[in-house]
């Protein structure tokens, strides 16, 4: 499924979504914060954010329709 999905991305996208997965971002209770990441790939929080969220934009709808496929 991913493979089919990470394409759509950009590079920046794609290293900021799987520095999130990697680092326990989407965990509960979460390993680590935003800021953090942003300093790991030494860019600003707001471009961290930015390249985070275009990323789930991307994968996240196409995750819900294959989900509710039978």
């Amino acid at each position: 499924f991913f493979p089919m999905v990470m394409p759509q991305l950009t590079a920046l996208q794609r290293k900021a979504l799987d520095l999130a997965i990697r680092e326990g971002y989407y965990g509960y209770p979460r390993h680590i914060e935003l800021e953090k990441l942003a300093k790991i790939m030494k860019i600003s929080l707001s471009t961290y954010r930015e390249h985070l969220r275009k990323a789930e934009k991307a994968v996240l709808p196409k995750m819900q329709t294959s989900m509710l496929k039978p």
